[in-house]
Formats: C-alpha cells, structure tokens, sequence
C-alpha cells in the first residue's frame, strides 16, 4: 500500500498525469471539497483542474501511517495560484498570483495495490484567505 501511495505523490508532484492515474484502480473513488468524484475520467479532471490553477504545486509529505490496506498522509500543499480555480460558491476564481501555503491530510485505501479510494481534507478558508478572497464573498460575517 505504501508503495503506491509514494508513486502517487511522486507522479502528482512531476504533474504526469498518466502516471497519477496509473496508481488507480479501474473505477476509483475521489472525495475533495468540491465533492465526490467516480472513475477515471472524473479523477484525472480534478488534478487537471488543480494543476491548471496551481501549476507549480507541490505537496511535502510530512507524515504517513499505513495500516494494511489504508495510509494516512499529512502534507503541506505549496504553489501559486494563475489559473482558474473553481471555489465551493460555484464561482470560477481567476488567477491571483498568491503564493498558497496549506495544510492537508489525504487517506487512501487500496485492493491490489492500486488506490480504490482517495479522500483529501483541507481548511478551505485558510486557502480562500491567503487567496484573498473576503469573507463577504464566501458568505461569511466579515
């Protein structure tokens, strides 16, 4: 399980793609803050989407705890933001230029040695902010 897990961040940080979904199963699962995500195709759009917003992000593993078929990471998220970026509003943030610092955690569980599922936490307002956006436009109090 392990391995596969180092392969994906391997292949997310060079941002190759055919690589990236060569440590997926045939029918993965994605769950990430703009919701679920099933199959190939959805899972490769949303690191497309993510990259074309950040195209130099790089995640720093910092931890990983891998339980038989499941591995945790905690990671820092680092990139700056010059393309479109689809925010939770529904919005189409364009390119700020910021650099974004976030913190994140992943969890994976694999069959076979290739990822069936894969869900990412991270704060959205601490990434919303260093983006600059307001409060106000996310529907908050400012």
């Amino acid at each position: 399980m392990a391995d596969v897990v180092d392969r994906y961040f391997s292949a997310y940080n060079a941002h190759d793609l055919d690589a990236v979904m060569g440590c997926y199963c045939s029918k993965p699962v994605a769950v990430g803050p703009g919701g679920p995500v099933e199959g190939r195709s959805e899972v490769a759009s949303y690191h497309t989407v993510i990259w074309q917003a950040f195209p130099d992000v790089h995640v720093t593993v910092l931890r990983k705890v891998v339980d038989r078929e499941a591995t945790a990471i905690t990671a820092v998220g680092t990139g700056r933001h010059t393309g479109p970026f689809p925010i939770t509003t529904g919005e189409v943030l364009q390119g700020t230029g910021r650099y974004v610092s976030v913190r994140c955690c992943w969890f994976f569980a694999a069959e076979g040695g290739l990822i069936v599922d894969q869900q990412v936490f991270f704060d959205q307002l601490e990434l919303y902010l260093q983006l600059g956006l307001p409060l106000s436009r996310l529907g908050l109090p400012p």
